[in-house]
């Protein structure tokens, strides 16, 4: 073989080898990037979404409806006791028998007084919270509770001392309701509840370290000291509490504030009788377990964006760096030429894009004769949009001057009706995409109805509106309330009898939120069963030979504005009589 032909098979070979190599060189960069960017992304997005919802659900959730769930326990049975105390008290004739005296020696009373504190007993297993359920005599100054009967000069306890006074002071007089209070001892402090009539009195008494240990025990998964403050100032809380805690509770129990500067505290209305509130130990139970996946999560995510901020540089160095050389050639005359003799990009795909250039750029410039083409068509529709609205102004200026002739001739039916016709068409004219509040879709609902009232005469239906005095600032889509009133006057009003159609407008609260609900009814035929299909299959509304698309339009814009939130209901309301339209939306100010 000689010299010149092996060189050209050797020098055709390497030309091979080569251009495998830099044919995969592009693809194996972007590999090695996007492949660790991929999985630092995908990590960083889960581990964000698993922080967040395990952060609200162990940190909030759990404390907030425990706590919660247990206090409207409590809430319940204190409503409950309040009904039963005053029913008791005013119908069980056994507490009525008590005499105005009674004398420890006096045996004509014990059943009496044992059949009263069974009664208490039986009341105290249907409530757990209670300690103790009595029946006071003011008359006699006696105290019958389930644990016995307690006389003016019986041995008293410090609770049932102060009780008894209390009561001695109090009880004179019918209640108007079932009182509550806090009542201190040396050692403890009480809820009491008590109901009187007819100088006897009847409570409850429920000891607020009950309480506390019953929301410990529920909260258990965390370190949490529940208390009360009390309005003369005085915070009520366990014995058992550490220094430390206490003094920060009562640095900032007055503060109004939910967090501390070392916890978090949950406030839930306990009755009539004030707060209880739940101080969150910081580092306790498991918010320990939460801050450590905190630290875990900010580590990672440090790890993460490093790992990221390499790998960009990388790409940066590997394949943009090439290709900002590869822009600065293409504007260069013999760029072809160059590419092909200079080898530092190492990148084949460069060298084939060349030739792809000039193929790219005749379809960019086709590609800028489109947009430049639509640009002009956009600018067209609005030219003629804008001529359009040209002719509402030419159209209230006839008015103005058919107004004018008419008031020079002393024609004062055609005056007024030009009036209201100008306000009505001018308010029609108006931006038609921007909310409305009701009182400014009111006063064009009032224009309306005159000039209906012109056509068919005073006496053919009556209109009125009740509506919140809260609700007149609340934004509605524009002309919402005169579609529906135009459709009760349009399908309703007859010559044949008198109708009355009513708008009702108020405000309404749910768990999700405040809504707005409107409600129109007329007493004229009703919807027919055909329409009422098409509404509720979304079809066409046909009748009397005419698409009507009123109600299909306000249901396609509630959609679009406010989403699932807001609905509209078509119904009767008997059959073939009254028609009855509902719509709800979120409440917007």
């Amino acid at each position: 073989m000689d010299k010149g032909r092996f060189g050209k098979l050797w020098r055709r070979g390497k030309d091979g080898i080569l251009g495998k190599v830099k044919s995969k060189s592009l693809k194996a960069v972007t590999m090695r990037l996007l492949i660790p960017l991929s999985f630092a992304v995908v990590g960083l997005m889960i581990c964000l979404v698993w922080g967040l919802a395990e952060n609200r659900k162990l940190a909030h959730q759990y404390i907030t409806d425990t706590a919660r769930l247990y206090v409207d326990q409590i809430n319940s049975d204190i409503s409950q006791i309040n009904s039963e105390l005053a029913y008791l008290l005013k119908d069980d004739a056994k507490i009525g028998r008590i005499p105005p005296e009674m004398d420890p020696t006096e045996t004509q009373y014990y059943s009496l007084q044992r059949e009263i504190i069974d009664r208490n007993k039986v009341l105290k297993i249907r409530y757990s919270e209670v300690q103790n359920f009595f029946v006071y005599g003011q008359e006699a100054d006696i105290l019958i509770s389930d644990s016995g009967t307690i006389f003016t000069d019986s041995t008293k306890s410090q609770l049932n001392e102060l009780l008894m006074n209390y009561l001695h002071k109090n009880a004179a007089q019918n209640s108007q309701s079932t009182c509550w209070l806090l009542m201190h001892t040396d050692e403890k402090d009480y809820i009491v509840g008590w109901y009187a009539r007819d100088k006897k009195a009847m409570g409850c008494i429920i000891g607020l370290d009950t309480i506390f240990k019953r929301m410990k025990e529920m909260t258990d998964n965390y370190e949490v000291i529940p208390f009360m403050n009390e309005p003369g100032g005085r915070i009520m809380m366990q014995a058992n509490v550490e220094e430390k805690y206490r003094d920060e509770i009562v640095t900032n129990a007055w503060k109004s504030k939910s967090s501390f500067s070392k916890g978090t505290v949950y406030s839930y209305q306990l009755g009539s009788v004030g707060k209880m509130n739940l101080y969150v130990v910081p580092g306790g139970g498991i918010l320990e377990s939460i801050l450590n996946m905190q630290i875990i999560f900010i580590t990672l995510i440090a790890i993460l964006l490093c790992v990221c901020l390499f790998e960009v540089m990388t790409y940066y160095q590997r394949v943009m760096e090439p290709m900002r050389k590869f822009a600065q050639e293409l504007n260069e005359m013999e760029v072809e030429q160059k590419l092909n003799e200079d080898g530092d990009n190492n990148l084949l795909e460069l060298e084939s894009a060349s030739g792809k250039f000039r193929e790219l750029l005749r379809k960019i410039q086709a590609l800028k004769i489109s947009i430049y083409e639509k640009e002009l068509d956009e600018q067209q529709a609005e030219l003629e949009y804008t001529q359009e609205q040209i002719k509402p102004h030419f159209f209230l200026n006839c008015l103005s001057l058919i107004h004018g002739i008419a008031d020079t001739k002393g024609e004062k039916e055609i005056i007024e009706i030009t009036e209201v016709l100008s306000v009505y068409m001018r308010y029609i004219f108006q931006d038609s995409k921007k909310q409305r509040t009701v009182d400014e879709e009111l006063e064009h609902i009032n224009s309306y109805i005159k000039i209906q009232k012109m056509r068919y005469g005073e006496d053919a239906f009556s209109f009125e509106v009740i509506m919140d005095e809260d609700v007149g600032m609340g934004q509605i889509p524009s002309l919402l309330l005169q579609t529906l009133v135009e459709n009760a006057v349009v399908h309703g009003v007859t010559l044949d009898r008198a109708i009355e159609i009513s708008l009702y407008i108020t405000k309404e609260r749910y768990e999700d939120g405040e809504y707005l609900y409107i409600c129109i009814s007329d007493t004229g035929n009703g919807f027919s069963k055909e329409t009422l299909e098409a509404i509720e299959k979304e079809t066409p509304i046909i009748y009397n030979g005419r698409k009507h698309v009123g109600l299909s339009n306000i249901r396609r814009r509630l959609e679009l504005i406010y989403g699932k939130s807001a609905s509209i209901v078509c119904t009767n309301m008997d059959e073939n009589y009254g028609a009855v339209v509902e719509v709800r939306m979120p409440w917007t100010e």
